[in-house]
């Protein structure tokens, strides 16, 4: 079937404006060529404002309403949101957390950009109104922020993997880390470094293993496991120097595990890289 004119017009302003969001061309010389090529200027590529501009410019009465509608309701959510009862507090936010996440899940395949700005604009919705919700009703010392955490951290995991999302389900885990090393800051007085260090490089071993497991059926949890591994082998320097518990070895301490990390990684680097890469 032969391309017409009008295609091929479009398909050079298209590789012109590819040419221009990748730098191989300045500015000034893409806008000549586009104009060479372009019978109307009002055809040129939109770039993402001007693509945003012309969809509402475009957009229906009744998409205008929906729109403005939805803007209202969330401008009355807000004010006065510290005026509803408990249940419906949460209510609220557990359904707004839920359809960012439905919205991130629709769009995971076709534009993961898009679905992963809903995703994290969802996680970060759920633990900004449980921190309001602790404030409105004075639960922000004791087990409120606890509780708080530990939700997110749940939700994060969950939601990361199950729409395959590594860096969501990696938060989760650093929040339980932090659940972890809050844990032994109030349970544990004035351990000593060798202490520390049982504390925390055996959870550093059993996610290495966890990464090898679970790879098999889950490549991103593998890999976000094995960052988490990572993150524990050098957690007793960090935890030790948050706590000033034996810091004049830190330095040592960071250098000895540094070497044995980089060896262990080069000597094993074909085991390892098949269950993260």
């Amino acid at each position: 079937m032969p391309v017409s004119d009008g295609d091929k017009k479009k398909l050079i302003v298209n590789e012109i404006e590819s040419w221009r969001r990748s730098k191989l061309l300045p500015e000034q010389y893409c806008d000549f060529l586009q104009n060479l090529y372009l019978d109307d200027l009002e055809d040129r590529p939109k770039n993402l404002v001007g693509r945003a501009v012309r969809k509402i410019e475009q957009a229906s009465r009744r998409q205008w309403l929906l729109g403005f509608g939805i803007f209202a309701l969330i401008c009355l959510v807000v004010l006065y949101f510290n005026a509803f009862p408990l249940a419906l507090q949460i209510g609220l936010a557990a359904a707004a957390t839920a359809g960012f996440v439905a919205g991130g899940a629709r769009w995971r395949d076709r534009l993961p950009h898009r679905a992963f700005l809903l995703l994290g604009t969802g996680m970060l919705l759920l633990l900004v109104s449980g921190m309001a919700i602790l404030h409105l009703h004075g639960w922000e010392k004791g087990a409120g922020p606890v509780l708080l955490l530990i939700v997110c951290a749940l939700t994060w995991i969950g939601v990361g993997v199950a729409l395959r999302f590594g860096l969501l389900q990696w938060c989760g885990w650093m929040a339980v880390v932090v659940l972890y090393a809050w844990t032994l800051a109030h349970k544990i007085n004035e351990p000593n470094g060798i202490e520390v260090q049982l504390f925390w490089l055996p959870a550093a071993v059993l996610f290495v293993w966890l990464s090898w497991f679970v790879s098999v059926k889950i490549r991103s949890a593998g890999t976000v496991l094995f960052a988490t591994a990572i993150v524990l082998w050098f957690m007793p320097e960090l935890y030790s120097a948050l706590y000033g518990i034996d810091t004049q070895w830190i330095p040592f301490q960071l250098l000895a595990k540094i070497a044995i990390a980089g060896i262990s990684l080069y000597k094993w680097r074909k085991h390892w890289m098949e269950w993260v890469a």
